[in-house]
């Protein structure tokens, strides 16, 4: 890298800019009318970043709803069954027990 050669540029970017009130006034909205329809109009240009955020949110918040969901049901079936399976345990010991003593 042979930069020492070459003459240093003759603007360097700094961190800090100064402000040039002559843009500033283009920039201006002007009356309060214009106030409102600068507003419209960035709603409009966020509008659609709001909406693919909340349809965002809104699918991880159902997705982990559904999982928890599933999971509560799941645990609860497994429940049900261990207790279905006991008393049929049950049932078929005591017929069996019984069908001995006859």
């Amino acid at each position: 890298m042979n930069n020492a050669s070459k003459p240093p540029p003759r603007f360097v970017p700094t961190l800090t800019e100064v402000v040039d009130l002559t843009q500033l006034s283009r920039l201006n909205p002007g009356p309060k009318a214009d106030v409102q329809a600068l507003i419209a109009l960035v709603q409009s240009q966020v509008q659609p970043l709001f909406e693919r955020r909340l349809q965002e949110e809104l699918d991880q918040l159902v997705r982990t709803l559904v999982v928890k969901q599933c999971s509560d049901f799941g645990n609860r079936l497994q429940e049900e069954m261990r207790l279905l399976i006991s008393q049929a345990v049950i049932d078929a010991l005591s017929a069996q027990s019984q069908e001995k003593f006859r």
